[in-house]
């Protein structure tokens, strides 16, 4: 059976990272003078939002699993007798862990122990997705390079929003990084006027689709987005991954999720709830919550 394995941007429930033995490879995270590897450890994520260590006080960034890491993990897996791995990074054109990944798979894979390095062309709660979908593949029995195949098409079909609850913070951390997409100007206007961007990620990039005054409402609209995908049988696969930067009982409280849930109750489609990634979190901002559906 093939074994799958995930970066740790993947936003998926501990739950499932369990019960099906998924090994995380761990994305780095540097504060101040410490580095640190993710593991999506729930007590390490749990202590990371407690102490609001993502705010804008603190000198912060994320990077990618290096080769040594992977390298690492997978020879495990293949000392353990895993003969057709399956390695899902995050989005290749935003870190470098994807191409890491394929020099790993180049250098340990063989004609006894296939090694593949899919690119799931999305981010953080779009990861948790396509890992959903991957495991369904894995079931109905598929081989690796069957399922490369395949999940890689998935990935393109994959639209991942996120309620931006502080236009400031994307700000302090685009600068840390030499970008400049959003001015100092734009955030203050921002702040005075109480206003929230969504963004909207696809494997085409990154853009803001709406823009909406009070955070509440904001949320309101993110998971509208949703809804009505659900209402109007867009989706490709009946399932919705759901995360927060932040406790995931925290969602209870967020504006426009009860209704979305039984929304996607009636429908039969199935909502995981997620805390969001470290990466996701130091990049997008404490509280913010994203969504990833799959569309026809």
């Amino acid at each position: 059976m093939v074994q799958l394995v995930v970066d740790s941007g993947c936003d998926l429930p501990d739950e499932i990272l369990r019960k099906y033995a998924i090994p995380v490879l761990p994305l780095s995270v540097s504060l101040g003078n410490d580095t640190f590897g993710d593991q999506r450890n729930p007590a390490q994520m749990a202590h990371f939002y407690s102490l609001s260590l993502a705010d804008r006080s603190h000198q912060i960034s994320s990077g990618p699993a290096s080769v040594e890491a992977i390298q690492d993990v997978v020879q495990k897996l293949l000392d353990q007798g895993a003969d057709d791995i399956v390695i899902q990074t995050i989005n290749g054109n935003n870190s470098p862990t994807h191409a890491n990944a394929r020099l790993v798979a180049q250098l340990l894979g063989s004609d006894s122990a296939k090694v593949h390095a899919v690119d799931s062309h999305t981010l953080f709660a779009g990861q948790g997705l396509l890992a959903l979908y991957t495991l369904s593949l894995i079931q109905r029995g598929l081989t690796g390079e069957q399922i490369q195949s395949r999940a890689e098409e998935f990935g393109r079909k994959v639209v991942g929003y996120a309620a931006i609850k502080d236009v400031f913070y994307l700000r302090e951390r685009g600068r840390q990084k030499n970008e400049k997409s959003v001015s100092w100007l734009k955030a203050a206007m921002a702040r005075s006027l109480d206003l929230h961007p969504i963004l909207s990620m696809d494997y085409q990039g990154s853009s803001v689709v709406d823009t909406v005054r009070e955070y509440g409402n904001c949320s309101q609209r993110l998971f509208e987005l949703a809804t009505t995908a659900i209402l109007e049988g867009k989706l490709q696969m009946p399932a919705v991954v759901v995360s927060i930067a932040g406790h995931v009982d925290q969602l209870e409280k967020v504006s426009g999720f009860e209704t979305f849930i039984e929304v996607a109750k009636q429908n039969q489609v199935k909502v995981f709830r997620s805390v969001m990634s470290l990466s996701g979190g130091i990049n997008l901002g404490p509280g913010t919550v994203s969504l990833a559906f799959a569309t026809k």
